[in-house]
């Protein structure tokens, strides 16, 4: 996989630490596809009182506000340091692209209740930062060729005061 892999190390706030998620971006002109590949996380928040958590990736794409496509990765049974390498893909045009925003987000699965959320990360036009912000940079610099790059997921209250995708993503 071409391109290297920025540790963000020494970034975090005083905040709740939720994990961090190493994602791969790539967009394919001729097919007009967008992948993005979820490939694993670390250290994520442990929802679940006993065990481990039983994670799975929401990844959506956001255009004028809007969610319009959601696409999601398998769980992963008892575990905060989940491998993924599960890829998701959609078709956007390179004008959908422009002003496109990605909501990545980390959920806990229960079988009896409603999914516990565990945190997200926005990447995109309407980015939940800046390292979020120069990984979508790094992407359309490099088209056809894929860009990872770890983030550390943030709380749904962080990412809506910064990103209208977030707010938009349930």
């Amino acid at each position: 996989m071409p391109g290297p892999i920025s540790q963000m190390g020494g970034l975090r706030k005083e905040c709740q630490d939720l994990g961090e998620l190493l994602l791969s971006i790539n967009y394919l002109p001729s097919a007009g596809r967008l992948t993005v590949d979820v490939i694993k996380a670390k250290g994520l928040l442990q929802t679940d009182i006993v065990g481990g958590s039983d994670p799975f990736v929401r990844v959506t794409v956001v255009q004028n506000e809007k969610p319009t496509k959601t696409k999601k990765t398998s769980c992963k049974r008892n575990t905060i340091d989940p491998v993924f390498n599960e890829s998701v893909s959609f078709n956007l045009t390179q004008q959908q692209l422009v002003n496109a925003s990605v909501v990545v987000s980390v959920w806990d699965y229960n079988y009896k209740s409603k999914d516990d959320f565990v945190g997200r990360v926005v990447i995109g036009y309407h980015a939940s930062g800046p390292q979020e912000s120069q990984h979508w940079e790094r992407m359309l610099q490099s088209q056809r060729s894929p860009v990872a790059q770890w983030h550390s997921l943030k709380s749904r209250a962080d990412c809506d005061q910064i990103s209208l995708a977030s707010i938009a993503v349930p």
